[in-house]
C-alpha cells in the first residue's frame, strides 16, 4: 500500500537522502562517529518510508543500518532497527518473516530488562500470530503482555492488549468473551480520554453485536466509531467501519445501502492506495452483485479480489474467494466447477486448522451434492456440518443446514424425519426472530404434508409462508407459494381456484422475466386442464413446459412432462404417441436413478397394456410398480397398484 505522503514528510525524507549523500563522500567514511550517524540516518530513512507504507523501500536501508549496527555494540539501537525491519515484513503481510524479527528484537529487550521494550514485541508477536491463525501463540504473548503492563502499572497500554484478546475471542467465537474483552479497553481509553482510539473498539464492539444478531447495537456502534473518525480527520480508518456498515445493511437485505457503503469504502481504500484492503470489499461487492442477479459484475468483483489475495499471497483468503466462485458457479447451473471450488476452499481451512469455516464449506458441498441427486453425499455433508456448528454453539447456523437435511429426507420420501429437521429449523429462526427465513421452512413444511395427503395442513404452512413473502415484498418467492397452494387446490378438487393460483404465479414469473421457473407453472397449468378434459390445452402448456426445459438444460424435470404428455395421448387415443413420451420419461427416470418416479410411468405402461389386455406387459410393470412402492413404504399407492394386479386376468 503507498500511502499518500503529506509535504511534511517528504521535506524530512529529502533532507534525510541530502544527510546520506553527505556521509558517502569519501572522507567522512573512516570513523566510527561517522559509521554510527550513517546508520542512523538509514534508520530514519527505512522508519520514514514504513509510515509512508514503503515497506520495499524502507527495508533497502534499515538492512544496511541492520548491518552497521550488528557491528557496534549497542544493543538498544540494534533491537530499534530489528523491530522496524519486522514491521516492513508486517506491512507486506509476510507474518513468518515478521515473527522472526520481532522475536530477535524481545531477546534484546528482555536481556536490556527493557520491560516498555519487551511489552512492545510481545504485543506484535501476538498480532503476527493472529493474522497467522495460530490463536494458542496469540493468547500467550497477549497474555505475557497483560502481566508485565500490570506489574509496571502501565493502564493505559493494557487496553490495546485488551481489544487484542476481545479480536481473538471473536475469531474463536467467544463472543460474550469478546465483548467483556472490548469494554474494558474501552473503559480504560474514556478513563484515559483517548478520545479517537476509542473509535477502532467501538468498531469491533459493533462487529460482536452483528455476530450476535443484535443489529441496532451492532449499527449503534459502528456509527460512533465513524463518527469518531470523521471528527479526528481519520479518512483511512473509516473506510473499514463503512464497509461493516455494509456487511450489516446487507444483512438486513438493505441491499442499496449496502452497497453505498461498499463504495465509500472501496473509493477510500484506492485513493490510499490500501490494495489488500480493496481485495476484502470487492468480495463484498462480489456477494452483494450476486444476490441481486448481477452475475457477470459478481464474477468480476470476485477476480479483482482473488487477483490481489494471489499477489500478496494470502492463501487462507483465497479460500474465501474460492467459496464464493464456487456459490457464484453454482448458481449457474455449473456444479463440477461448483464443487472444485468448494473443495479447494475446504483443503485450505484444514490446513489452517480453522474448523469453524469448514463447516459452511460442508453445508455448501451438500447443497451441490443435492443438486446432482447424490442424496447420501449431500447427509454426510450436511451432518459434518451441523456437527461442528453444535460443537461452536453455533445454533443460528443450525437452522439452514437443519433445513437442508430435511430436504435431503424429502427428496428420499423419508417425510417425517424431514418434518423433524424442517420443525428444529423452524424453531431456531424463530428463536432468532429471523421471520425472513421461516417462509420457506413453512414452504417445505407444507410440502411435506401435501406429500402425506395432509392437504389442510399443507394449505396452513403454504399460506403461512405467503403472508411472510407477502410482508417482506418478496414477490418473487411468492410465485413458488402460490404454484404449491395451486396443487393442493387440484388435490382438492378444486380446479378453478388451482388455476387462478397457477395464473398468478407465472404473471410474476413472466414479471421477473424467470423463463425456467415458468416451465413448472406451464406444466401445472397443463395438469389442471388435464383435469378439466382439456386435452389440446393441456397439450399447449405441456409442449411449452418441454420447451423450456430442452432449452436450459433440464433433463430431469422434462420425465415429468413427458408423462403428462403420454397420459394426454392416451386420453385422445394417440396410442403410439403416448407410448413413445412415457418411455421417454421412463429412461430419463432410470438415467437420474429416480426410482419413485419410475413407478408413476410403470403404472402408466401397466394401465396403458391392460388396456390393450396385453396383460402379462401389465403384470410385469405393475409388479415392478408394487416393488418399488413396497421400498419407499408408500402403502396408499402400494395398495393401489396390488388391488389393479388382483384384477387382472391370469
Amino acid at each position: 500500500m503507498n500511502r499518500l505522503e503529506s509535504p511534511e514528510e517528504q521535506e524530512q525524507i529529502d533532507f534525510l537522502h541530502r544527510l546520506l549523500m553527505e556521509s558517502n563522500s569519501t572522507e567522512h567514511q573512516t570513523t566510527g562517529e561517522n559509521l554510527r550517524n550513517r546508520s542512523n540516518i538509514l534508520y530514519q530513512l527505512g522508519v520514514a518510508y514504513l509510515r509512508n507504507e514503503e515497506p520495499l523501500k524502507a527495508r533497502e536501508y534499515l538492512e544496511e543500518a541492520e548491518k552497521i549496527a550488528d557491528e557496534f555494540q549497542d544493543s538498544s539501537f540494534h533491537a530499534e532497527v530489528l523491530y522496524a525491519l519486522g514491521d516492513s515484513y508486517y506491512q507486506q503481510r509476510q507474518f513468518n518473516a515478521a515473527i522472526a524479527y520481532y522475536q530477535k528484537y524481545l531477546t534484546i529487550s528482555q536481556q536490556l530488562q527493557n520491560h516498555r521494550d519487551e511489552i512492545t514485541a510481545l504485543f506484535k508477536l501476538g498480532n503476527a500470530y493472529l493474522y497467522l491463525r495460530q490463536f494458542t501463540q496469540a493468547a500467550t504473548f497477549y497474555q505475557q503482555c497483560l502481566e508485565i503492563e500490570q506489574q509496571i502499572g502501565d493502564r493505559y497500554s493494557s487496553a490495546s492488549t485488551y481489544h487484542q484478546l476481545g479480536m481473538l475471542a471473536q475469531n474463536l467465537r467467544e463472543f460474550e468473551e469478546a465483548r467483556r474483552y472490548y469494554q474494558q479497553a474501552l473503559a480504560i481509553k474514556i478513563e484515559f480520554d483517548a478520545r479517537h482510539s476509542l473509535a477502532s473498539t467501538y468498531h469491533q464492539l459493533g462487529y460482536v453485536a452483528q455476530d450476535l444478531q443484535e443489529f441496532e447495537e451492532a449499527r449503534r456502534n459502528y456509527q460512533q466509531a465513524l463518527a469518531l473518525k470523521i471528527e479526528f480527520g481519520d479518512r483511512f480508518s473509516s473506510a473499514s467501519t463503512y464497509h461493516h456498515l455494509g456487511m450489516l445493511a446487507r444483512e438486513l437485505r438493505e441491499f442499496e445501502e449496502a452497497r453505498r457503503n461498499y463504495k465509500q469504502a472501496l473509493a477510500i481504500n484506492i485513493e490510499f492506495g490500501d490494495r489488500f484492503s480493496q481485495a476484502t470489499t470487492c468480495q463484498s461487492l462480489g456477494m452483494l452483485a450476486y444476490e441481486l442477479g448481477e452475475f457477470e459484475e459478481a464474477r468480476c468483483y470476485y477476480q479483482q479480489a482473488l487477483a490481489i489475495y494471489i499477489e500478496f499471497s494470502d492463501r487462507y483468503e483465497q479460500a474465501r474467494i474460492h467459496e464464493n466462485l464456487g456459490i457464484f458457479a453454482q448458481g449457474l447451473g455449473e456444479f463440477e466447477e461448483a464443487r472444485r471450488n468448494y473443495q479447494q476452499a475446504l483443503a485450505i481451512y484444514i490446513e489452517y486448522g480453522d474448523r469453524y469455516e469448514q463447516a459452511r464449506v460442508h453445508h455448501n458441498l451438500g447443497t451441490v451434492a443435492q443438486r446432482l441427486r447424490e442424496f447420501e453425499e449431500a447427509r454426510c455433508n450436511y451432518q459434518q456440518a451441523l456437527v461442528i456448528y453444535i460443537e461452536y454453539g453455533d445454533r443460528n447456523s443450525q437452522a439452514s443446514t437443519y433445513y437442508n437435511l430435511g430436504r435431503v429426507a424429502q427428496e428420499l420420501r423419508e417425510f417425517e424425519e424431514a418434518r423433524r429437521n424442517y420443525k428444529q429449523a423452524l424453531a431456531i429462526n424463530i428463536e432468532f426472530g429471523d421471520r425472513y427465513s421461516q417462509a420457506l421452512t413453512y414452504y417445505n413444511l407444507g410440502r411435506v404434508a401435501q406429500e402425506l395427503r395432509e392437504f389442510e395442513e399443507a394449505r396452513r404452512n403454504y399460506q403461512q409462508a405467503l403472508a411472510i413473502n407477502i410482508e417482506f415484498g418478496d414477490r418473487y418467492s411468492q410465485a413458488l407459494t402460490y404454484q404449491e397452494l395451486g396443487t393442493v387446490a387440484q388435490e382438492l378438487q378444486e380446479f378453478e381456484e388451482a388455476r387462478r393460483y397457477y395464473q398468478q404465479a407465472l404473471a410474476i414469473d413472466i414479471k421477473f422475466s424467470d423463463r425456467y421457473s415458468s416451465a413448472s407453472t406451464y406444466h401445472h397449468l397443463g395438469t389442471v386442464a388435464q383435469e378439466l378434459q382439456e386435452f389440446e390445452e393441456a397439450r399447449r402448456y405441456y409442449q411449452q413446459a418441454l420447451a423450456i426445459d430442452i432449452k436450459f438444460g433440464d433433463r430431469y424435470s422434462s420425465a415429468s412432462t413427458y408423462h403428462h404428455l403420454g397420459m394426454v395421448a392416451q386420453e385422445l387415443q394417440e396410442f403410439e404417441e403416448s407410448r413413445r413420451n412415457y418411455q421417454q420419461a421412463l429412461a430419463i427416470n432410470i438415467e437420474f436413478s429416480d426410482r419413485y418416479s419410475q413407478a408413476i410411468t410403470y403404472h402408466a405402461l401397466g394401465m396403458f397394456a391392460e388396456a390393450e389386455e396385453n396383460y402379462p406387459e401389465a403384470r410385469v410393470n405393475l409388479q415392478t410398480v408394487l416393488e418399488i412402492y413396497i421400498e419407499y413404504k408408500e402403502e396408499y399407492w402400494g395398495a393401489m397398484a396390488r388391488k389393479v394386479l388382483e384384477r387382472l386376468p391370469e
